[in-house]
């Protein structure tokens, strides 16, 4: 008996088919759609937030953060790139007397004087003094024993680096510095907009502490080295963001001032500066420009330093000034040294600069003004000894190399993503290209300005730093031709990098600029060695440490700074599997240095 068979729908069929194949395999359910208010979605914005925020102003990051680092050896730089100042002797006892009575000789009128009394980092007395109510301060150098200035080149030393980094600073006497203050404001505040999305970006935050892969090359590499980089010193970077923030509130978010501080006359800003240092706003000056000031009187001090240090149970003495008063008066004010508490603004004793008696103590004890002290204190970590300060300046490296892998990545990855669209189109189209296609312009750009300042901004600063022995010592405007060469370095970098990078593509972008500064930071001992009677030949077996160890670090930069410049060398033949699987999808000539493998490089060389 034949079966009688009925036709099916061809739909049915195949699903009949297609249970009989696979009778055990159930069928999949479709996936809900992700809301957009989800966490994924959520992380997806702060990843957007935190490249957008970290690449606007990257570049002038790098900068501000490099300069920083510099800055905790400002003392240092200040002292080496004044030559004149070797071999001073100890300071003695009366050493602020001599420089005050060396003061009264050289400018009997004086108004105001400011006196830095000689410590380890800075072996020279540094007296600043103003001979009108309220013009520009002069400064003296003297020597500890005599209290006679020390005629020393001029030069902005380690100064600039310090200036630079927080105001922008491009001369001695700069005039846009609140402007330049804003545009750091502003820097400042993206970088911590940066660190906190970038922290919220990261579901491996604490597996990334520990997890490095340079043999990956590529994207892999980069990103692996800027997570590195970023977790390593996390609480460092967001120590030292808030802080440079809350040095400025008041030029940043003047509203609180202005409406705590109000009264019938208008805003009192005066009460509030007094109430933040532990003064008393009636103490405070209030002084036009061309408001005349009496000549300050004959003073003895060591009487008064005396007093003061016993007050502090043997206290460090850091600085001591004279001024007159809200009433007039002649006061003395000695302040503690900065060394001695994490706290900014060591507190302060007054004295009667007549008859040398105790009038009253400034110190900042309100719990808000203590606060505010201490954030101040860890951003510019004047308490910090010669090893705490090493270990920050490697901090400030790291910050520093966090964002520059961060410029660099965000480079390759969009240079991968083109070069991957090119080869498709090319697939499509069924076409072989002998030459790689040029990337577009804006890639090319960002190319450009990351070899300008990242390869560029140590070059600058090597260049001026030998300029201060290449220099003659006595010409006019000395510390402003210091940083013309600084400058002139910094914009042949940028002609250079545009040249590589954007005109004409070429493997040479960012071994030339490197090796360039390697070279410089490597002969600025040389140069020491050939102009001053500083150097290691000298330095070195007499123990003086803090000049030497200047020359060291130089020629340590120096080698570093090569051996970068010959990893990035054209015709470097990558080596290993993974070098030869990634050659063939490597971007063309783009300006991108190598990855942290040596045996990957993402330059094309």
């Amino acid at each position: 008996m034949t079966p009688t068979t009925t036709a099916l729908p061809p739909s049915t069929t195949a699903e009949m088919a297609a249970a009989t194949a696979a009778p055990s395999t159930p069928p999949r359910e479709a996936k809900a759609p992700k809301t957009p208010n989800d966490r994924e979605g959520f992380r997806q914005a702060m990843s957007w937030l935190h490249t957008w925020a970290g690449l606007i102003l990257g570049w002038l990051l790098f900068a501000i953060f490099l300069t920083g680092t510099l800055s905790f050896f400002k003392n240092e730089f200040n002292l080496w790139m004044r030559p004149e100042m070797h071999g001073l002797p100890a300071a003695d006892a009366q050493v602020a007397q001599k420089s005050l009575d060396a003061l009264a000789r050289k400018a009997p009128d004086v108004t105001q004087w400011i006196l830095h009394l000689p410590d380890d980092r800075d072996p020279a007395v540094n007296m600043l003094w103003r001979g009108t109510g309220n013009g520009r301060f002069e400064t003296l150098r003297m020597n500890p024993q005599t209290g006679e200035a020390i005629e020393a080149r001029q030069t902005m030393g380690g100064d600039f680096f310090y200036r630079f980094h927080f105001e922008l600073r491009t001369a001695q006497k700069g005039r846009w510095t609140i402007e330049g203050r804003w545009v750091v404001g502003v820097a400042t505040m993206l970088m911590f907009v940066a660190l906190i999305s970038g922290v919220i970006t990261h579901r491996r935050i604490f597996k990334d502490f520990f997890t490095f892969r340079p043999t990956k090359g590529g994207q892999r590499a980069w990103l692996d080295a800027h997570n590195v980089t970023g977790v390593l010193v996390l609480p460092f970077y967001l120590m030292i963001t808030f802080s440079g923030l809350m040095i400025f509130h008041t030029l940043y978010m003047p509203a609180g001032i202005a409406t705590t501080y109000k009264n019938e006359k208008g805003v009192d800003s005066n009460a509030y500066f007094a109430d933040l240092q532990g003064e008393k706003a009636e103490s405070r000056p209030r002084r036009g420009a061309s408001d005349k000031v009496e000549p300050l009187p004959a003073i003895a001090l060591q009487p008064i330093l005396n007093e003061a240090s016993a007050r502090w149970d043997g206290g460090r003495i850091g600085r001591v000034q004279a001024r007159r008063d809200a009433k007039g008066r002649a006061v003395v004010e000695v302040t503690r040294h900065e060394g001695d508490r994490l706290q900014y603004r060591p507190p302060r004793l007054l004295f009667d600069a007549t008859t040398g008696q105790w009038l009253d103590q400034a110190d900042a004890t309100g719990p808000a003004a203590k606060t505010y002290g201490v954030l101040v204190g860890l951003h510019v970590a004047h308490f910090a000894d010669i090893g705490l300060r090493w270990a920050l300046f490697g901090f400030g490296l790291l910050g520093s190399l966090m964002i520059a892998t961060g410029m660099v990545l965000w480079s390759v990855k969009r240079s991968a993503k083109s070069h991957t669209q090119a080869s498709r189109k090319g697939a499509a189209t069924h076409t072989t290209h002998a030459t790689p296609a040029k990337a577009p312009f804006g890639e090319r750009l960002v190319a450009a300005i990351n070899i300008a300042t990242l390869a560029g901004l140590p070059l600058a600063c090597g260049v001026y730093i030998a300029s201060n022995r290449l220099i003659p010592p006595g010409i006019e405007g000395r510390a402003d031709v210091e940083l013309a060469w600084f400058f002139s370095a910094w914009g042949l970098a940028l002609l250079w990098a545009l040249a590589s990078a954007v005109v004409r593509e070429s493997r040479m972008g960012w071994s030339v600029p490197l090796g360039a500064a390697g070279l410089v930071w490597g002969l600025i001992p040389v140069i020491n060695a050939l102009t001053t009677h500083t150097h290691l030949g000298i330095t070195l077996p007499a123990g003086e440490w803090a000049w030497a160890s200047m020359d060291l670090a130089f020629l340590v930069t120096g080698l570093l700074l090569g051996w970068l410049s010959w990893r990035l060398r054209p015709g470097r033949a990558p080596r290993g599997k993974t070098a030869a699987a990634k050659a063939p999808r490597t971007a063309p000539a783009a300006a991108l240095p190598a990855t942290p493998d040596v045996s990957v490089s993402t330059s094309g060389a």
